[in-house]
């Protein structure tokens, strides 16, 4: 007996089932203990938030609005102010709208100094003028500047359903005188209310901001009938002395969750409450579903664990190890079986048969693209002797014909010694410099056919380049190029440069030309065309170079090109170190 014990504890299925116990029996017990905190906890959670969010809020719109009223005690002290309410009449011209224009540009910045700023003017009784941030009106109402002068000790006044703050000077009354300016701002009550929107949230209840002597009153959107019975409610604490309150209210069937945010330089008090339900609501109901899922659970888990752990998590193990033993040199080792008549018994006898057929389609593939690689690099490199064989008995046509013998007999000599460079060479490879050395033979020859209008410049070899191999025939037909294309209808001053310079470990080979032909357009289409599908076939010049060039090197090597600095095109070919 014991050691049929010892054996099933010591199995698999024991240790998981036993270790899923131990890791979910205490999460239960202490589950269970959490679900009586949570009314504790969700209530503290609840009232810390209320508490954050107003007092976070009731901060921000203080500090906005300090700011604001500072710089509005700043302007009444400026000098164009004083001026223009006290001596405009006997200002120049000049002088006076330079200070109208000074006073925009004033009230363009109060206008910008806070985000629920929506107009900021200025009233001077003196020229009956009222200046706004781009434009002025007449005279403000006599009512509007009363409702200014008789604010209490808050910065804010409501005026004909207006929210506005500002100041008159002097700020001290002067019996039967108007003063001599005014200066104020209205706010964006809509604005003001989203943020209050913002403030609640999406859980429900409301927020207000209430003046303490009932000046003024701002709820959020929807919310005005149950602000203005909650602040009825709690008009008597507003007057009393504090910072910060929380309570619980009932009205109408709902309990409301509250928290006062009282200001003492706005002389306003921000109420935001939310219904109890909305959070304490859910709590009974899961005390009831968790304990009633919690038994049902632990037995499902442990079925569907074992369950899952024989037939699933076994096969599916085994079938990653064995694709972790997939690579070209253990194919071949490479089998798997499964007892049970189900979909793995199908997938494992797929698997086998797709690791025969990759055994056969690697070797097959492996030398097709090694027959099918050499077949088209000899295509595309006997592409580029019948075509400048035939650009070079038309130059020696042309020759004959003015009788020109002297160049002949030199032609015909670097035209042997190109060819039989080309025909000597019978490998897909040669050296750099021997490519080089080629190369030079060919702008030779085309300096004949161009008559010296056209100049080429090289820069020698880098050291350790010299021998290095690299397809046969990849500097020729970029020369032939900026010959044919770049500067064949240049009458003097053609010149070609080939750069060679070593960079990071790579040697950058570029053809420059200063051929006025190539646009911008033709440039375009060149550089889009070394990004489509080569047809072989058809491939000569240029792109039989990127092709031959991405054979030899893979996607990274190729051609490209861009503008020459010297004017015309620069086609660079990049070669990687190493051997």
């Amino acid at each position: 007996m014991k050691a049929m014990m010892r054996i099933i504890m010591s199995s698999i299925f024991a240790k998981l089932v036993g270790g899923f116990l131990l890791a979910i029996v205490p999460m239960y017990i202490a589950g269970i203990f959490m679900n009586e905190l949570g009314s504790q906890s969700v209530k503290h959670e609840i009232s810390q938030s209320l508490s954050a969010r107003s007092n976070f809020f009731m901060h921000t719109f203080e500090q906005e609005l300090r700011s604001t009223d500072l710089l509005i005690h700043d302007l009444s002290q400026d000098s164009d102010m004083q001026k223009l309410s006290t001596i405009a009449p006997a200002m120049s011209r000049l002088e006076y709208y330079q200070a109208f224009d000074r006073i925009q540009n004033k009230m363009r910045l109060l206008k910008s100094s806070n985000q629920y700023i929506t107009t900021a003017e200025a009233y001077i009784p003196l020229i009956e003028k009222t200046i706004q941030e781009t434009s002025y009106l007449t005279a403000l109402p006599q009512e509007q500047i009363d409702a200014l002068e008789r604010k209490s000790d808050g910065v804010l006044v409501e005026w004909n359903g207006r929210l506005q703050m500002g100041t008159v000077y002097p700020d001290y009354p002067r019996k039967n005188k108007a003063p001599n300016f005014a200066i104020l701002t209205e706010l964006n009550r809509g604005k003001l209310q989203d943020s209050l929107d913002k403030l609640v949230g999406a859980g429900g209840g409301g927020a207000a901001l209430v003046g303490i002597d009932s000046s003024l009153s701002v709820w959020n959107d929807g919310s005005e009938a149950s602000a203005r019975q909650i602040a009825a409610e709690l008009n008597e604490k507003m007057s009393t002395d504090f910072s910060s309150y929380e309570t619980q209210l009932e009205f109408e069937g709902t309990r409301y969750w509250i928290n006062m945010e009282k200001s003492v330089y706005l002389d306003t008090v921000l109420i935001v409450y939310v219904p109890a339900h909305e959070f304490l609501g859910p709590l009974s109901k899961h005390r009831v579903i968790f304990f009633g899922l919690s038994g049902f659970s632990l037995l499902v888990i442990i079925i569907f664990s074992y369950w899952i752990y024989n037939r699933i998590h076994q096969p599916l193990h085994r079938m990653v190890r064995t694709f972790r033993k997939m690579d070209l040199n253990n194919l071949q080792q490479i089998e798997l079986h499964h007892s049970h008549e189900d979909e793995f018994r199908y997938l494992y006898e797929q698997f086998n048969q797709m690791v025969r057929r990759i055994r056969i389609l690697i070797q097959e593939a492996y030398e097709q693209k090694i027959r099918s690689q050499r077949s088209e690099l000899k295509q595309l490199q006997a592409q580029i002797n019948p075509h400048f064989l035939y650009n070079s008995f038309f130059t020696l046509h042309q020759m004959a014909q003015m009788y020109d013998f002297d160049h002949i007999v030199l032609f015909t000599k670097h035209l042997g010694s190109y060819f039989k460079f080309i025909t000597r060479n019978a490998s897909d490879e040669v050296s750099l410099s021997a490519e080089v050395e080629h190369a030079k033979s060919y702008a030779d020859i085309q300096s004949i056919r161009f008559q010296r209008r056209i100049a080429a410049s090289w820069d020698a070899v880098p050291p350790g380049w010299e021998h290095r191999e690299v397809p046969l025939l990849i500097l020729q037909p970029l020369l032939e190029n900026a010959y044919g294309h770049g500067l064949e209808e240049k009458e003097r001053g053609g010149e070609i440069a080939i750069g060679m310079t070593e960079i990071d470990g790579q040697l950058h080979i570029s053809i420059d030309d200063n051929g006025e032909r190539l646009t911008d357009e033709t440039l375009n289409l060149m550089i889009e065309k070394l990004e489509q599908p080569v047809d072989v076939g058809e491939t000569t010049g240029l792109y039989n170079v990127h092709r031959r060039l991405q054979l030899k090197y893979g996607h990274t090597g190729g051609l490209a090109f861009s503008r020459s600095p010297i004017g015309g095109l620069q086609v660079k070919i990049i070669l990687p170190g190493g051997a």
